[in-house]
């Protein structure tokens, strides 16, 4: 059986010592993600974590090892809006052993939905195919050069995009076009 803890509890145990020695356990399991999203530790620093400490809106479960190393971790975040699950990662050498589903499966309680919002990068559908398929999770939007100009984002259970965000993009897009034509005629 799986033992998923919260980081939540562990706010009252520990001191800010340990506390942030705990926190940067389990970020560096996904510290590689910053290749996929290279703003990931910014905001898993200055967003994610302060807000799990501070308030009732997100939430970072785990999982340890027998070694009690972390081998597994979720990153949430339960807005009145939006119930996502922000990060799930499995270690390679745990995969395949149901530690993801379970790790989901005390994510949707968490956030109290069957349907949580998620993304994920094109380039990983594959791997995540067998949980889109067990939560029967519907593709509701394809996201361009969202976090990284390298994949899409195919967002599951929700909408990533809104109209501000729209209009960002478009004209990041423009401006971009603008500067390639400049230089053609320098």
């Amino acid at each position: 059986m799986v033992k998923i803890e919260s980081l939540k509890d562990y706010l009252n145990i520990l001191d800010e010592e340990e506390l942030e020695s705990l926190s940067t356990k389990i970020y560096m399991i996904i510290d590689l993600i910053c290749k996929d999203y290279p703003k990931y530790k910014e905001w898993f620093f200055t967003k994610q974590l302060p807000e799990t400490i501070n308030t009732n809106k997100r939430n970072i479960l785990f999982v340890k090892n027998d070694k009690n190393e972390i081998i597994s971790m979720a990153c949430l975040k339960k807005y009145e809006t939006e119930q996502k699950i922000c990060t799930l990662y499995v270690s390679d050498s745990c995969r395949g052993l149901g530690i993801g589903s379970a790790v989901i499966e005390e994510s949707m309680k968490w956030l109290e939905t069957t349907k949580p919002f998620i993304t994920i990068a094109d380039y990983k559908l594959e791997m995540f195919r067998p949980i889109i398929e067990k939560y029967n999770w519907k593709l509701t939007e394809i996201v361009s050069e969202f976090y990284n100009n390298k994949s899409q984002e195919l967002c599951f259970n929700g909408i990533l995009i809104n109209n501000k965000t729209i209009k960002t993009q478009l004209y990041k897009k423009l401006v971009y076009a603008i500067n390639c034509r400049i230089k053609d005629y320098k």
